[in-house]
């Protein structure tokens, strides 16, 4: 065997030039108005029939004014609070459906964002405010314009990366469910939120002739995506409760992940509460699931003392155990000083709260994020299970080895404490994340279609 020559020392092998392309910058406006409030749809269409045109989602963004009337309004974490569902559809064929969107959103920009992107480019975009659970208050009837990344939909989590065709001849149309005025925040006067000016703002890419003949004569005509999607599935357990069996009802090909989420009926749906990042245990000492009656994991996982092993199964399901690198904003404590807050002064005088993240029902009221004499009171709990083989370790790129659950019954069991301090009425909800083939099929009907 020869030896290996290291690459820092290749001088044949440099960057080449990408095929003849442009890239321009659109505005993409409502199908069905202009201005909206909290509970109404909007309706957002992209352009079809454009030959060797596509659109990166990376590169994507939703742009909206909110303004709101009777009082002042406190954004729950960010500015994703406001769309409770999305959905994305084309030729009367349902594409991507996730009620709860905004919750879930929550719990990611937690688990995946750190305090100092929350206080710096997250602030600006979305309002978020370092470790603080509360996101920015906007003052009443002051207008904010706000602009959040679009990613979390199939379209946007294609695995490896690929750009999306609009040259199909329907168009693909994203319904965004716009969220109520209690749930999207806290306030204690608001009669109203106003949405103006909403925008999906894109970068379109247009290929040169031949550059799209070779892309046709590579793929023969037909776009195939990978892509990963979630479900949300939600159920009610009442006060008191010991333990909790739920039918999870999930038919997919490949079942990659479940993230499991407790919040309590009290701060759910209140005017004045944070109730989407307001998580807690709800006494859950220990879960998994049962599918078609075989345990998975096979031993439970517990939730005990700090919750280490709830987190180690959520890494494990993150495929990001071993990235220390990894940022996360979930349990790190509130800090203010007696000027200026921006959820990362080391020297806060302010009352901390220690460990959010195994809050229960009797300390997480989700009230307040604290202050500087008063420890906050929003929990942040949330736990995940890893459904993939070892094969796919790593954020695998060209393996998916997730559960089949077609034709199955998928059911969550969960053991809880109870007693009125640990476990109340609440919604438990399961995001349940899995692989889906998007197909375009230029030479044939040209409309785009989902496998799961």
């Amino acid at each position: 065997m020869s030896d290996a020559m290291a690459e820092s020392l290749n001088y044949a092998s440099q960057k080449r030039r990408s095929v003849a392309s442009r890239s321009y910058r659109v505005k993409i406006s409502p199908v069905n108005g202009q201005n909206f409030t909290a509970g109404q749809t909007v309706n957002i269409d992209l352009p079809s029939n454009l030959a060797a045109t596509y659109v990166n989602w990376n590169q994507c963004y939703l742009k909206f004014k909110v303004t709101p009337t009777g009082g002042d309004f406190i954004v729950d974490k960010a500015a994703s609070c406001f769309i409770s569902r999305c959905q994305s559809m084309t030729a009367g064929a349902q594409l991507f459906d996730c009620p709860s969107w905004n919750i879930l959103m929550n719990v990611l920009l937690d688990s995946d964002s750190g305090a100092s992107y929350k206080a710096g480019y997250g602030n600006i975009l979305m309002g978020t405010q370092g470790s603080n659970p509360a996101g920015e208050t906007i003052a009443n009837n002051t207008a904010r314009v706000f602009c959040v990344p679009f990613t979390l939909h199939p379209f946007g989590m294609s695995t490896p990366h690929r750009l999306m065709p609009l040259s199909s001849s329907a168009p693909v149309q994203f319904k965004l469910t716009l969220a109520s005025v209690n749930e999207a925040g806290y306030h204690t006067a608001v009669t109203g939120l106003t949405f103006e000016e909403v925008e999906l703002v894109c970068v379109f890419t247009e290929l040169s002739a031949a550059a799209e003949q070779q892309v046709q004569q590579m793929n023969g005509g037909q776009f195939n995506i990978l892509a990963n999607s979630w479900q949300a599935i939600s159920t009610n357990m009442a006060a008191g409760a010991t333990a909790v069996t739920s039918n999870v009802g999930i038919s997919v090909s490949s079942l990659e992940r479940v993230i499991v989420v407790h919040r309590p009926n009290t701060s759910a749906t209140g005017q004045a509460f944070f109730s989407q990042s307001n998580r807690i245990t709800n006494g859950l000492s220990e879960w998994s699931l049962l599918i078609n009656g075989e345990q998975y994991p096979q031993r439970p996982i517990k939730v005990e003392g700090k919750g280490a092993e709830a987190i180690a199964e959520y890494l494990l399901s993150d495929h990001s155990l071993v990235n220390f690198d990894k940022q996360s904003s979930f349990n790190t404590a509130v800090a203010f000083n007696a000027s200026v807050y921006n959820g990362l002064d080391a020297n806060s005088v302010g009352k901390v709260a220690p460990a959010p993240y195994t809050y229960n029902a009797s300390v997480a009221t989700g009230v307040s994020p604290g202050n500087a004499s008063t420890a906050g009171n929003i929990g942040s709990f949330f736990a995940g299970l890893e459904l993939e083989t070892g094969l796919s370790d790593g954020r695998s790129q060209r393996l998916y080895s997730g559960i089949s659950t077609i034709s199955s019954t998928v059911n969550y069991r969960g053991l809880y404490n109870g007693g009125a301090d640990y476990t109340v009425a609440a919604e438990i909800t399961f995001f349940l994340g899995y692989t889906v083939l998007l197909s375009l099929n230029s030479r044939g009907t040209n409309v785009w279609s989902i496998s799961i």
